[in-house]
């Protein structure tokens, strides 16, 4: 069944202004401060939200003030593409205050990851959006990048369509699979089921990631959503690397949970918790070649 083309955002250009805000958790401001001068190194300028440096428990202010920043980097026009500065708690908070009339008009690069999970399933299931599954500001790029992981970054922000294949990545089951690339943290995953942004895996390629998770709860949400039949249609699987969540016995439970199914399955990909080093592009038309542990673009992310 062909999928119906996701909006894209325009590319990211050298020079561009990138907003940053803090949807979720409250935020390191050392590791900011260090996650801008990346930024800044690779050639773009950086606004940072109003609220993003606030504390209110474990959150970045209150509700409003994290919609508000969030909302406002759509609004200003130079501001190109919004970086999440970190992930924790609190994003499917801001939902009820967001605006989508106002959002469909500003189309804009949104990249995060962890908690952002539940933004990016958002702006996808309700835009139908292209959305990034990338690292974040006071946490990815705020603890030492690798020149790798910058580089995966600024070319597929930039329009470009690669072939990703990192080092420490297995087949779990070897095969080839062409779907729509979708996914992002298994728990926040788990907690959109039932609401209007719930994930959608019918002819997807489906990333999973997660951390430090024990391997009985990592089994626990990957039987939930298989009695949901949330694989049944899916046609590949990659896992990411997992961090945490003994990774010496889930390889042999994954297999478990899904030996009614015949599609490939790749593990420890570098996107989201761990190295952080792949950004996903979400909404687009990928190929996973498992035995080679290759994931390539079959189109570019960005107009």
């Amino acid at each position: 069944m062909p999928h119906k083309p996701a909006i894209k955002p325009k590319r990211l250009l050298p020079g561009a202004t990138v907003g940053v805000v803090a949807p979720a958790g409250w935020v390191n401001l050392e590791d900011l401060e260090r996650g801008v001068a990346e930024i800044e190194q690779l050639g773009f300028r950086v606004l940072i939200g109003n609220h993003a440096t606030k504390r209110r428990w474990y959150l970045a202010g209150s509700d409003r003030e994290r919609a508000d920043d969030f909302l406002g980097m759509f609004q200003t026009k130079e501001v190109s593409a919004i970086l999440c500065a970190r992930g924790g708690a609190g994003s499917a908070r801001i939902i009820p205050y967001l605006d989508l009339a106002l959002l469909a008009s500003f189309p804009k690069i949104v990249v995060g990851c962890s908690d952002i999970t539940t933004l990016l399933l958002y702006l996808s299931r309700s835009l139908g959006w292209v959305t990034f599954h990338g690292p974040m500001v006071a946490t990815q790029l705020g603890k030492g990048p690798t020149a790798i992981l910058k580089e995966n970054f600024t070319k597929i922000l930039s329009g470009e369509m690669i072939e990703m294949k990192f080092p420490g990545v297995t087949p779990l089951r070897p095969g080839m699979a062409e779907g729509i690339l979708s996914g992002g943290c298994l728990t926040l995953i788990c907690t959109t089921i039932g609401t209007p942004y719930e994930i959608e895996t019918d002819h997807t390629i489906l990333f999973l990631e997660d951390t430090h998770e024990p391997a009985y709860r990592i089994d626990r949400m990957l039987t939930y959503l298989k009695s949901l039949k949330k694989f049944d249609h899916v046609r590949g699987v990659v896992f990411g690397q997992m961090v945490s969540c003994q990774t010496e016995i889930l390889p042999e439970i994954i297999l478990e949970i899904l030996g009614d199914f015949r599609f490939p399955i790749l593990f420890g990909f570098p996107s989201g918790h761990g190295d952080g080093t792949a950004t996903l592009p979400f909404g687009i038309s990928v190929r996973l070649d498992a035995k080679e542990g290759i994931l390539s673009m079959c189109e570019p992310a960005v107009m």
